[in-house]
């Protein structure tokens, strides 16, 4: 009895797993790779870039401290701001800080959206996207600590004592909150209209991503933490960033497209090895 219950379990195990042909350990797969391809290679080299940049930060600034700049308490002075970010220059807004960093907060968990794609699909989507965060990520906070800008509102009264206390005074190129909603914005548009070309919501998920995206970069400068050239940088990082990590996959699908492909075929009806040219 408990051998024919096994033998149940099984076959219908098989059975359901091999549905129009699909491989029994489908939870475990990297996608069809007709859109997007993983490549040990290069995927190991654009982890490894994101991973050695971050780490280079977090040694630099959190470990060696070399950033490490004290405020003497003397408001700068405006004049020494170039005349287009003179123009842009806002005191301080915690409540514009807040609403910004919500709106990143629904950038970076943006491409949920793929849950609509096939699951096989997930796990390259998800790569994907770690590896073009850790790139961004580095990117901008070595950057800050390179160039060592002080924000637009330490050239104002009513300065918020506790990000000066932190150190967070003088990190203010790139925009790191643009960076990552541009990143957000950039990655979810691009691969969700190459996984989905014909869909009409392509055009919702494209303009609803970049308009929180233009806000964020817009309450940055509002709220006093950035100049307009910090929000451009941070807009360009995450821009090249979100598009460059997808599309050179895109490379890898069309590649693998052109060299034969050996794939085995289980089912409870046939066992079968194929070619697929």
């Amino acid at each position: 009895m408990k051998k024919r219950i096994l033998a149940s379990i099984i076959f219908s195990v098989l059975f359901l797993s091999n549905i129009h042909g699909k491989e029994i350990f489908n939870f475990f797969s990297t996608g069809s790779g007709d859109i997007f391809k993983l490549n040990p290679v290069m995927d190991g080299v654009l982890l490894g870039t994101g991973a050695g940049l971050t780490g280079t930060y977090i040694v630099t600034d959190k470990i060696l401290k070399l950033n490490d700049n004290v405020f003497d308490g003397n408001l700068l002075d405006k004049n020494d701001v170039n005349a287009f970010d003179r123009t842009f220059m806002k005191p301080y807004s915690k409540p514009l800080n807040l609403i910004a960093t919500g709106f990143v907060g629904l950038e970076l968990i943006s491409p949920l959206v793929f849950i609509a794609a096939d699951k096989e699909e997930w796990f390259t989507i998800g790569t994907m996207y770690i590896e073009a965060f850790l790139l961004s990520y580095g990117i901008k906070e070595l950057a800050k600590i390179l160039v060592d800008r002080p924000r637009p509102y330490m050239y104002f009264d009513g300065y918020p004592q506790k990000k000066v206390d932190e150190g967070d005074w003088c990190k203010s190129f790139p925009s790191g909150h643009t960076t990552n909603a541009f990143l957000g914005a950039s990655f979810t548009s691009y691969v969700f209209w190459k996984y989905f070309p014909d869909s009409p919501w392509r055009f919702v998920v494209a303009g609803g991503t970049y308009s929180i995206a233009i806000a964020t970069g817009i309450l940055r400068m509002m709220s006093g933490n950035h100049f307009c050239t910090d929000v451009l940088a941070g807009a360009a990082i995450g821009t090249a960033c979100g598009l460059l990590v997808p599309f050179l996959h895109t490379i890898t699908a069309k590649s693998a497209k052109n060299n034969s492909r050996l794939s085995l075929n289980i089912s409870p009806f046939d066992v079968g090895v194929s070619v697929k040219l």
